[in-house]
C-alpha cells in the first residue's frame, strides 16, 4: 500500500507479539510476567544508528498548531518516488528508502544487509566518519539505517531549523557508500555484538522464516555467524549497485514541505539499473528444533497467511489474530479476551502471530513456557489455532482493537516515516479511511471461512530452548 497516513506495515504486516520475560535466578525459572507488544524492530527489521542530545527546543510560538496536511507524491523522471506529509511540527524526519532487503541477498552472501546497517555511520565517498558524526552532533540530529526482508531505509531526524544542515549527510550515507576495508575490519565487533544480543524469541522467528520460505524471505535479518568477516567491499558495492537504484527508491518526509523534498530528491546521485529478479515466495511445511540450555522453550507455529497484495485478506487475518489474542493488553490482567491465553491457563505466554510480505504471509502463534509446561502449552495453543472461530461479539471487540491500533500509530512520526516509505515502495494507494471502511465490512462468516482452513493446514514449526517436552510438527 502506498500513501497511507499511518503505520500499516508493522501493524498489519507484522501484527505479532513478542514477550518480555522476567526471570529469577535458578533452574526451572517461572514466567513472572509476560507482556505483549508488537513485534520488536529487531525481529521484523533491524536498526543501526547513532543519536545525540537534541538541540535546544524552539519557542512554542515559532510553530502554529495547524492540522496535518494530506500526503503528497511526485514521481521523478529517473523513477524516484517522493512522498511527504507536512505535519507542521517542530521535528522533521526525512528518509531514503530502497525496495531491497535480505530477500535480495545472493546465495552464499547472506548478511550483506546487516553490514549495510553497520556501515551507515562510517566513512563514505563524500564524508569521513568524523565529519559525519560532527555535523550530526552539531545539529542535534539522529541518523539511522533500518532494514527488513524487503526494504532498506536511511533516515535522519532533526528540528525543523536544522534539517537542511544534515540532509547532505543523509544523502552521503545512502548513496555514496565507500566500504573501506580497514573500517569494515575495525567495526566487525559490532556485528558480533548484534548477534550476541539477539533474544531467543527473535531467533525462533528467524528460524521460522528459514524453514517456511527456504530461500529469499528465509534470509535472516542478521549475518550468519560463519560469514562474519567474510564479506568484501566488492561484494557490498555489487549489492548496492544492483539493488539501491533510482527506479527502486523512494524519498519520504514527515514535517517538511513537499517542494523542498522534491528538490532534495532531484539532487541525489542515484541511477536507474536493471531490475533484479526475485524468486516468488511459497510457504513450505517443515520443522526446525534447536536445543539449548535455557530453562524455557520458545516455539513458533505457523501456516500460510495473507500477503500485502490482498488488503481484504490481510485485514481478515489481522482481525482473526486479535480474536485469538495478542497477549495481555492490561498489565497484571488475566487476558480474558484472549483465547490463546485462556487455553494455556497461566502455564506460559502465547500470542497470535501474523506476518505479511509482498507476496506471502505467515499466520499462527508464538509461545514461551518453562520446559516442564512447554508440551501442554504448545498443544493447547495448536488446538485453539486448529479450531478457531469467531462470533459477532468477538468480532466487534477485534474490530475496535484493530482500529485503535491503526489510528494510534499516527501519533508516532517515526513509525509514520517508515510506513510511508514502505507504502510508497509497494506502490499501492490506500488511506486510513479506506482501511477503516474495509475493517467494518469484514463479516464473521468471512473470518470463519479463513479460520476453517487452519484445521487442515500444514504447519511450520520452529522451536528453541529446552525442547524435551515440545511436541513435533506431526503431533500438532
Amino acid at each position: 500500500m502506498k500513501l497511507i497516513n499511518f503505520a500499516t506495515r508493522s501493524r498489519l504486516e507484522y501484527l505479532s507479539a513478542i514477550f518480555l520475560v522476567k526471570q529469577s535466578a535458578g533452574v526451572g525459572i517461572p514466567i513472572q510476567e509476560m507482556a505483549s507488544k508488537f513485534l520488536s524492530t529487531q525481529t521484523v527489521k533491524a536498526t543501526r544508528g547513532f543519536a545525540v542530545q537534541t538541540a535546544a527546543k524552539p519557542a512554542a510560538t515559532e510553530f502554529s498548531p495547524v492540522p496535518r496536511e494530506p500526503v503528497k507524491t511526485t514521481t521523478l523522471s529517473n523513477g524516484i518516488v517522493v512522498a511527504s506529509i507536512e505535519t507542521n511540527a517542530p521535528l522533521s524526519r526525512v528518509g531514503i528508502a530502497f525496495k531491497a532487503g535480505t530477500r535480495n541477498e545472493p546465495a552464499g552472501k547472506e548478511g550483506l544487509v546487516h553490514l549495510l546497517r553497520m556501515t551507515s555511520s562510517l566513512s563514505n565517498k563524500q564524508s569521513t566518519q568524523f565529519s559525519l558524526t560532527r555535523i550530526i552532533n552539531q545539529a542535534g540530529a539522529a541518523l539511522t539505517c533500518t532494514s527488513g526482508r524487503e526494504h532498506v531505509l536511511y533516515s535522519v531526524d532533526a528540528t525543523r531549523q536544522h534539517i537542511d544542515a544534515v540532509l547532505s549527510k543523509l544523502a552521503d550515507a545512502a548513496t555514496q557508500q565507500a566500504f573501506k576495508p580497514w573500517e569494515l575490519a575495525d567495526n566487525m565487533h559490532k556485528i558480533k555484538l548484534d548477534l550476541a544480543a539477539v533474544e531467543p524469541q527473535t531467533q525462533v522467528i528467524e528460524l521460522l522464516h528459514k524453514v517456511a520460505f527456504r530461500t529469499g524471505l528465509a534470509n535472516s535479518l542478521f549475518c550468519p555467524p560463519h560469514l562474519v568477516g567474510k564479506h568484501t567491499p566488492d561484494s557490498l558495492q555489487s549489492f548496492v549497485a544492483a539493488n539501491l537504484r533510482s527506479d527502486n527508491a523512494a524519498v519520504v518526509g514527515v514535517g517538511i514541505s513537499h517542494d523542498r523534498l522534491v528538490a532534495y530528491a532531484q539532487s541525489l546521485a542515484l541511477n536507474p539499473g536493471k531490475p533484479v529478479s526475485v524468486i516468488p515466495s511459497k510457504v513450505n511445511a517443515g520443522e526446525v528444533r534447536v536445543d539449548t540450555n535455557s530453562p524455557l522453550a520458545y516455539v513458533a507455529v505457523a501456516t500460510a497467511g495473507a500477503s500485502l497484495a490482498d488488503t481484504k485478506s490481510m485485514i481478515t487475518f489481522a482481525l482473526l489474530q486479535r480474536t485469538l489474542g495478542t497477549g495481555i493488553p492490561v498489565k497484571y490482567g488475566s487476558g480474558a479476551g484472549s483465547k490463546l491465553n485462556q487455553a494455556v491457563l497461566g502455564s506460559g505466554a502465547v500470542s497470535a502471530l501474523n506476518l505479511n510480505y509482498s507476496d506471502a504471509g505467515l499466520f499462527g502463534f508464538i509461545a514461551a513456557a518453562p520446559a516442564a509446561d512447554a508440551g501442554k502449552v504448545v498443544s493447547a495453543a495448536a488446538k485453539v489455532l486448529r479450531t478457531a472461530s469467531v462470533n459477532d461479539s468477538q468480532l466487534s471487540r477485534a474490530k475496535a482493537q484493530l482500529k485503535a491500533d491503526l489510528l494510534m500509530t499516527q501519533e508516532n512520526t517515526g513509525a509514520l516515516l517508515e510506513e510511508l516509505s514502505l507504502q510508497t515502495l509497494l506502490n499501492r494507494a490506500s488511506t486510513s479511511a479506506d482501511l477503516l471502511s474495509t475493517i467494518d465490512k469484514v463479516s464473521a462468516a468471512e473470518i470463519n471461512a479463513v479460520a476453517s482452513k487452519l484445521a487442515s493446514a500444514k504447519l511450520v514449526v520452529a522451536a528453541m530452548g529446552s525442547l524435551s517436552n515440545v511436541p513435533f510438527v506431526d503431533e500438532l
